[in-house]
């Protein structure tokens, strides 16, 4: 547990920039009050539908705060080479559409109302999207490794760590989810097994529908783990250093947007002690196992707090 506060604490001493941090932090705070208090500007974004628009509004919301972000960090980088790099900024590019086409595919829904019907095509509505995103995400990284980065590094983050520390860290936090799983706010959105299942009328075989839907979640987890602190956190540190964990914990806010507001708002902080633990470790498993075990918590206090799921 040390080991990782001390990562922390080494960071805030070193590397951070106040300024530039509370410019960031004053951006995000306008842009969530604006998109939080603004419920059509909110359904404009994800996925869904099929409406092409969304794919716009998803490039303009991603890619708006990655790249000012990273354009605000200018002034404040030692090393600025890379502000005229057209690599560095075609991983930019690249990252922002890959996951904006990611969130708006729905490339599976008239596939599935072909082999699917009633209770199991909603069901499987719901599962195909996270497994969509390992081809939608996961494939494309993938292939960027290959073709830019293979011969410099193994495939981004997979590499092992002590995981110890990472399990003390989650047993810290664990009290915090229990005290909002008591909040209707969080009852709403949580347990998404139950949702899944209720949406869907699905009543025989609910367990094994449930923890097939729990398996499938944490899958999308991992992605977003292989995706943000994986790719996006070891690439960009090339040029930036640890100047990279706050422009992508700035964009990984934007993806909790229409989440319960507490979540989207320590999802910045998260974030950032993410960022930092791999660029310390360079491996994304610390991030996974908390990331799993956070949702997973939540998933089950949710499920007592309603009585099952």
């Amino acid at each position: 547990m040390q080991v990782i506060w001390g990562y922390v604490r080494r960071y805030v001493k070193s590397e951070i920039n106040w300024i530039y941090f509370s410019l960031v932090v004053l951006l995000l705070t306008g842009l969530t009050t604006w998109f939080y208090t603004d419920k059509a500007l909110m359904q404009s974004i994800g996925g869904g539908s099929n409406d092409s628009s969304r794919i716009l509004n998803n490039l303009a919301l991603y890619g708006g705060i990655l790249f000012s972000t990273i354009a605000l960090y200018i002034p404040f980088a030692k090393d600025k080479s890379w502000v005229s790099s057209h690599r560095f900024w075609l991983t930019v590019l690249f990252a922002v559409v890959v996951f904006s086409f990611s969130v708006y595919c729905y490339w599976h829904k008239e596939w599935l109302k072909e082999i699917t019907d009633g209770q199991a095509e909603i069901f499987w509505l719901r599962c195909a999207k996270y497994i969509g995103n390992a081809f939608t995400i996961g494939v494309p990284v993938f292939a960027w490794w290959f073709l830019m980065d293979r011969k410099n590094q193994k495939l981004y983050g997979w590499n092992s760590t002590d995981v110890r520390p990472y399990f003390m860290l989650l047993a810290m936090v664990l009290p915090l989810i229990i005290l909002a799983s008591f909040s209707a706010d969080f009852l709403r959105q949580y347990p998404q097994a139950s949702k899944t299942l209720n949406v869907a009328k699905i009543e025989e075989g609910r367990m094994m529908y449930g923890l097939l839907f729990e398996f499938f979640y944490g899958l999308n987890y991992l992605i977003t783990e292989f995706f943000f602190r994986g790719f996006l956190i070891l690439v960009l540190s090339r040029w930036l250093g640890y100047g990279a964990i706050i422009p992508v914990a700035a964009f990984y806010v934007t993806i909790h947007f229409g989440k319960p507001l507490g979540e989207t708002i320590s999802s910045f902080f998260g974030g950032i002690i993410l960022g930092i633990l791999v660029l310390e470790t360079r491996s994304i498993w610390g991030g996974v196992i908390i990331h799993l075990g956070i949702a997973f918590a939540m998933e089950i206090c949710a499920a007592i707090m309603k009585g099952g799921m």
